[in-house]
């Protein structure tokens, strides 16, 4: 069973490489927390980066979060992060600093009030999230989220910074972990 997984990993990695670089990060003005007019291409910081566009009024955004924040911090050494990018328009957009702290995010939160980057996605769906290398070339998209979606993300992260790292076997150390109040909902990434 722990080959076939290696050989899916293995596998899933492939593909990743195979299509990197066929669509680039695009870029657009964006703001931060602060009210600060920055360019999107400014928040990759030359890491591996999953994007996810979200709105306040997205009941299934804010059950994604608990899970993009324990990514954020789990793979953070490895040069990897979530940034937040809320598509909220004017009348909504100052709900965004509560829904921060409530669900306690470290990860940066930006604002595409007029949707100028979402847009540029053709796609209507939220949550919207986009893996993005170091290189700033988009490897992977996903639209909405459904519980159980968290471990697709973290496949895709884990076969990239896999990859990357040019590793054969994921120490114990980064693999998921099921924790007794977690158990049914997340499985371990490998054996």
């Amino acid at each position: 069973m722990k080959t076939l997984r290696r050989i899916s990993i293995i596998l899933l990695a492939l593909f990743i490489l195979n299509f990197a670089g066929d669509k680039v990060f695009p870029h657009s003005k964006i703001k931060t927390m602060k009210g600060e007019t920055i360019s999107s291409g400014k928040i990759l910081n030359h890491k591996l980066t999953l994007i996810n566009f979200w709105s306040t009024w997205c009941v299934p955004c804010k059950k994604e979060m608990k899970y993009l924040q324990e990514l954020h911090q789990k793979y953070a050494k490895d040069d990897f992060q979530v940034v937040g990018i809320s598509i909220d328009d004017s009348k909504t957009v100052s709900r965004v600093p509560s829904i921060i702290k409530s669900k306690k995010l470290s990860y940066p939160i930006f604002l595409d009030t007029d949707k100028s980057l979402y847009r540029k996605f053709h796609t209507s769906s939220v949550p919207f999230s986009v893996l993005v290398d170091q290189n700033g070339n988009i490897i992977w998209e996903h639209q909405g989220y459904t519980p159980g979606d968290e471990k697709l993300m973290e496949k895709q992260i884990f076969a990239f910074l896999n990859q990357k790292n040019h590793i054969k076997d994921l120490p114990k150390t980064k693999t998921l972990r099921e924790k007794p109040q977690d158990k049914g909902r997340i499985q371990k990434a490998n054996g």
